[in-house]
């Protein structure tokens, strides 16, 4: 077996510019500097002695939630947003709670809602993509 030993090339090579008329065009672009290390977001938590009847997330964008079934417990609607945009927790039938969510800050969001006896309610969450968020439902 034969193995052949080369000068390894210059590291930075020097363009020789003698009689050259052309500009040369870099090849490399400066790469982004790396985010910045952002907290991620999580799951609002709960009270000792609650029980939580609905969550979702972190996530973004809109989406129906889920139902909460009937009763007379009053809830506790605990929501984590971030992101430029508003955010709108919708109970229906009938309950709207609108929130402006703010860049890179997390916002929590807590409201204790005392409805007396209910029906069934069914959660969405409407809000651009631009807004992460996660919701827990407590009773």
């Amino acid at each position: 077996m034969a193995a052949a030993c080369t000068a390894p090339p210059p590291a930075n090579p020097v363009p020789d510019r003698r009689g050259t008329t052309s500009s040369a065009v870099p090849t490399e672009t400066a790469t982004p500097p790396p985010p910045p290390n952002r907290t991620p977001l999580r799951m609002p938590g709960m009270d000792a002695g609650t029980k939580t009847v609905l969550k979702a997330g972190p996530r973004k964008g809109s989406m129906v939630v889920g139902d909460i079934p009937p009763g007379k417990d009053e809830l506790w609607v605990l929501f984590n947003c971030r992101g430029e945009g508003k955010a709108e927790i919708i109970l229906e039938p009938g309950y709207n709670m609108p929130f402006s969510c703010l860049g890179d800050v997390i916002s929590p969001i807590m409201n204790r809602l005392d409805l007396g006896q209910r029906k069934t309610l069914t959660v969405r969450i409407q809000a651009p993509d631009s807004v992460e968020w996660a919701l827990r439902v407590t009773r």
